[in-house]
């Protein structure tokens, strides 16, 4: 009898800890938990993507319940469309991540195809002394103030680009009104034409983020687009089409990705935007009450996936030295090379540093024009990007011991200003050791 009680006990134990894994893990929660979109919301999701020209595109719910594409795609601009209308009308949460099967050309294999190829013996040969360039881009007010509201960006990237100034670059900046979407892209085509294997490659953006989107590589792998200044359109006050011109109107990341996979010395990358579900919660939508009631009454957030630029993403994007040969050690009867840096080469430094986890905002004192302290210093901006550079001042450009302490100071503030109800919690990956990793 008390060996059968026992056993009772360990199971439920078992039980209750899985339990609660599944409710603090990110990425988890889908698996034990289950969604009933209404049909009506499964109808209006239908004629949305007919309304959209996507006439093969369909939708299923998956095990759990949630939206998931099916049908087929031409490419995947039209799968991300198809995604910006579903999660516009059921929610990020109530639809499923992972891509349809049938996307008859894919984004990434063609794109590194032409990165792989591009890379000649010329630019091998290029003997020229590298250079240092940056390309900041931050933003405070935009022109759809409708539905965006200010953030510290401008006041952000003036801190970056004195930091990169003194350490020896030549800036490219888009400040306020200047940073649209044609002038971001035409910025960011011109320095990756001009950019040569012995630079160094250094960007910052700072403004909001796009709802996220799923990748190819599924889970919680998504992307996001960065909100040029002339993004939106205040006219607009149905949420699907909102979105939808938000997505035309707005900068990809796949041009900033494009950008930080072309051969260099370093490539540094801090990407300081986040996505609130409270961005455009003033848009009448008639799913608004089954999103709210899924995320507990809470407006849905979500963030850059570092896991997009990093990991198996990262190499299948062709973020590599291209002008290295095949590892030495292939074919002498050893294993193959696997890990992230190796696939890049011990010459190539790659780091990608994130304002936020996912699912957080990146947090300013709520004044757009107050300030805060760190130490004797009395900083304005947001509280990671300030105290990111003014911890890299003191650690004479090492990046490492600045980011840890700025995380640690971003963590901090964010419990302090939102009297515990928020968490920001910056992430970083670096390809290289510690001692070598400095802006």
């Amino acid at each position: 009898m008390t060996n059968s009680f026992l056993r009772v006990l360990a199971l439920l134990t078992v039980l209750l800890l899985g339990g609660c894994a599944a409710s603090q893990m990110h990425g988890y929660e889908p698996t034990y938990y289950s969604y009933n979109v209404p049909q009506p919301l499964l109808d209006a999701v239908r004629l949305k993507l007919r309304q959209n020209g996507l006439v093969d595109a369909g939708i299923v719910r998956d095990s759990t319940g949630r939206v998931r594409l099916a049908g087929s795609y031409a490419n995947e601009d039209e799968v991300d469309r198809a995604f910006v209308i579903v999660q516009s009308i059921v929610g990020i949460k109530s639809t499923s991540p992972f891509y349809p099967e049938n996307v008859k050309l894919t984004r990434w294999e063609s794109e590194a195809s032409r990165a792989l190829a591009a890379n000649t013996t010329a630019s091998r040969a290029d003997t020229r002394p590298g250079r240092r360039i940056a390309f900041v881009v931050g933003i405070n007010t935009f022109k759809d103030s409708k539905h965006f509201k200010p953030v510290p960006g401008e006041d952000d990237a003036r801190v970056v680009m004195r930091s990169a100034e003194k350490a020896g670059y030549s800036v490219i900046s888009l400040l306020g009104s200047q940073a649209t979407k044609a002038a971001i892209e035409a910025a960011l085509a011109r320095v990756e034409r001009d950019l040569r294997p012995q630079d160094s490659l250094f960007i910052y953006v700072s403004t909001h983020g796009t709802q996220p989107l799923p990748t190819p590589q599924g889970g919680d792998n998504r992307r996001m687009s960065i909100v040029a200044w002339d993004s939106g359109d205040a006219s607009i006050n149905n949420e699907p089409d909102y979105y939808l011109n938000l997505q035309r109107t707005a900068v990809s990341d796949t041009l900033v990705q494009q950008l930080a996979k072309k051969p260099t010395r370093n490539t540094r990358i801090l990407i300081d935007t986040c996505y609130s579900g409270e961005m455009l919660r003033g848009l009448p939508d008639a799913s608004g009450g089954y999103i709210a009631r899924t995320n507990h009454g809470a407006p849905e957030r979500a963030g850059i996936s570092l896991a997009s630029w990093t990991g198996p993403a990262f190499t299948a994007k062709g973020i590599r030295q291209a002008f290295e040969g095949p590892p030495a050690d292939l074919g002498k009867g050893k294993a193959a090379r696997t890990t992230l840096a190796d696939e890049l080469g011990s010459e190539r430094a790659y780091t990608i540093i994130t304002a936020t986890s996912e699912g957080e905002q990146s947090l300013a004192p709520g004044n757009p024009d107050s300030t805060f302290t760190l130490g004797a210093r009395q900083l304005k901006g947001s509280f990671f990007t300030q105290a990111f550079f003014a911890y890299l001042d003191e650690a004479q450009g090492h990046v490492e011991p600045a980011f840890e302490k700025a995380r640690e100071f971003t963590r901090n503030k964010a419990q302090e200003v939102s009297r515990g109800e928020r968490t920001q919690v910056p992430r970083h990956f670096a390809t290289q050791s510690a001692d070598r990793n400095s802006l």
